[in-house]
């Protein structure tokens, strides 16, 4: 009988097949992962423009508990509220584009507030360019003491807070 030394052809192949699917399985799991971190970076960003906004709505609601007179309550909102408002002639038509683009800006214009880098700086995210965030817009409610933040890059289709925690399974 004649011996055989080394491994066969099939058991070679075999053991290709099951390291190449090994090895899928393994990428397929990493991009699964840096998907999910791109979702709760983005996720955790907004919470933090929310919190802060919150604060500047409950503010201004907070000052107009006994003003009746108009345009003390336009100066009283200028001097709380953060950002650009989308209805500002000076406003950069890329970021006009883009939150337009998303479908989530709804009636006044007045209403929704462009953060730039140095009110985002202030709310203690620094480092956000838009390239890599886009943009993100608030829409400051000052009757219901709440805020809806856009963001104009989103993820896979979802724009707003709520979507993104929807997504997550988180409120």
């Amino acid at each position: 009988m004649k011996e055989t030394k080394g491994i066969t052809m099939i058991a070679l192949t075999i053991t290709i097949v099951v390291m190449i699917i090994l090895a899928g399985i393994t990428v397929q799991y990493g991009m699964g992962l840096l998907q999910n971190v791109k979702l709760q970076d983005l996720r955790t960003n907004m919470l933090l423009i929310q919190a802060k906004a919150k604060e500047y709505v409950e503010e201004v609601n907070f000052q107009l508990v006994n003003v009746t007179d108009e345009a003390e309550k336009t100066r009283i909102k200028n001097e709380n509220l953060k950002g650009i408002s989308l209805a500002d002639s000076s406003i950069d038509s890329n970021v006009l584009n883009a939150a337009n683009a998303t479908g989530k800006i709804e009636g006044e214009k007045s209403d929704y507030y462009y953060l730039n880098s140095e009110i985002l700086k202030e709310m203690g995210l620094e480092d956000m360019n838009s390239e890599e965030y886009g943009y993100f817009i608030v829409k400051y409610d000052i009757e219901n003491i709440s805020v809806d933040v856009i963001n104009t890059k989103g993820y896979q289709g979802n724009y707003t807070l709520e979507q993104l925690n929807s997504l997550t399974g988180e409120e």
